[in-house]
């Protein structure tokens, strides 16, 4: 089963494009939006393929540093049209400036071609114990059956995947998947950890999924 992207919408100030979220949506793409510097920085998470960033101005350049440094995804600016702004936000590291006004068909177009170029360079298919991870297809399977997972599962195993003997702390997990606005939301992290032993309930290894979601969780027995 394919997981679709996520897209968030986030302001470094307090507006968002809030008529982008039915489009969005409707393309087909999970979404999370965020108003405000301070609540943006705390849902950025690793679910989040490609941020759409509202930059109110110059007075902002340092915030969209901070972004960044701290969001390692697909980021597009929507700003002013201003040729010196647009020159330093791309030095800052953004891979697309959309200037305002915009057409809604353009933006869409030039978020699927950022989609398709982080398909391009997703690393091919690779095997862990009895799971086979495939980015660019956005789906994992477990002896060779395709895991049903919604976006958290899914980032979730690929977390756990990048050192897959290794037992992440609770926080880490939710600070990495959910946001350092969730590093204490455990039964969050416990709910989606149980959905996933149940989909391996009938499979064949029982030294995949490993821990305890309230002390620590591996992808597979050291």
């Amino acid at each position: 089963m394919s997981v679709p992207y996520c897209i968030l919408i986030g302001g470094l100030g307090e507006y968002i494009d809030e008529y982008l979220s039915p489009l969005l949506t409707s393309a087909g793409y999970y979404l999370q939006t965020a108003r405000g510097a301070t609540v943006l920085f705390d849902t950025l998470n690793r679910q989040i393929d490609l941020a759409l960033i509202d930059l109110p101005g110059s007075d902002h350049l340092d915030l969209l540093n901070a972004l960044r440094m701290q969001y390692t995804g697909t980021l597009v600016v929507l700003g002013p049209r201003h040729d010196r702004l647009v020159v330093t936000a791309f030095a800052q590291g953004v891979d697309d400036y959309v200037t305002r006004p915009f057409r809604a068909d353009e933006l869409m177009a030039r978020v699927r071609a950022q989609l398709r170029r982080r398909q391009r360079y997703a690393p091919p298919p690779f095997t862990l114990g009895p799971f086979i991870f495939d980015l660019a297809a956005r789906s994992i399977t477990y002896y060779g059956r395709p895991l049903e997972l919604d976006l958290p599962s899914f980032t979730l195993l690929c977390v756990l995947a990048e050192a897959p003997y290794r037992t992440f702390t609770p926080e880490e997990l939710l600070q990495s998947v959910w946001g350092g606005g969730q590093t204490h939301n455990l039964p969050l992290l416990a709910a989606t950890w149980q959905a996933l032993r149940q989909q391996i309930a009938g499979g064949t290894s029982t030294n995949v999924l490993v821990g305890d979601p309230y002390c620590g969780l591996a992808l597979l027995q050291s």
